[in-house]
């Protein structure tokens, strides 16, 4: 038995993983996030107002894989697009809670397509990000 899911075995209102991932956002992960995007600017660096540090709004976007390798796909699908909306600002130290649902899925030029709805929500489950992502599902065995 595999552990991926067929595309047959899929359907819109599917969420994905069944409890939300959690993930603290850690001062290496911004840190690591910010040399890699070439950010050398101070306003992520040191703390702000009362002692708070924040963290870029993308950062939410780095713990997308986690949450897509949830779905279970098979090998070679491909991450078609995205789009992402930014709430509110996140904190170094905060916890984020990560789900997504499978809200379309149609095939076009004989390929399978999903498209999956996600949201990110804070320690106090206010929305930090949300979006669409759409994928071109791997290959069923």
């Amino acid at each position: 038995m595999s552990a991926y899911r067929r595309y047959d075995e899929i359907g819109v209102g599917d969420q994905f993983p069944a409890e939300p991932l959690s993930f603290t956002v850690a001062g290496e992960t911004v840190d690591a996030f910010l040399a890699a995007t070439g950010d050398s600017g101070e306003r992520y660096r040191s703390p702000a107002e009362a002692g708070t540090r924040h963290a870029p709004s993308m950062i939410a976007s780095v713990y997308l894989i986690d949450l897509l390798k949830a779905r279970a796909s098979p090998p070679g699908g491909i991450h078609a697009k995205q789009s992402i909306r930014f709430h509110r600002a996140v904190n170094v130290g905060e916890t984020l809670k990560l789900q997504a649902s499978i809200v379309e899925k149609y095939v076009r030029k004989d390929r399978n397509y999903v498209v999956s709805e996600f949201e990110a929500r804070g320690t106090g489950g206010d929305l930090v990000a949300s979006g669409l992502i759409t994928s071109i599902w791997g290959q069923d065995e």
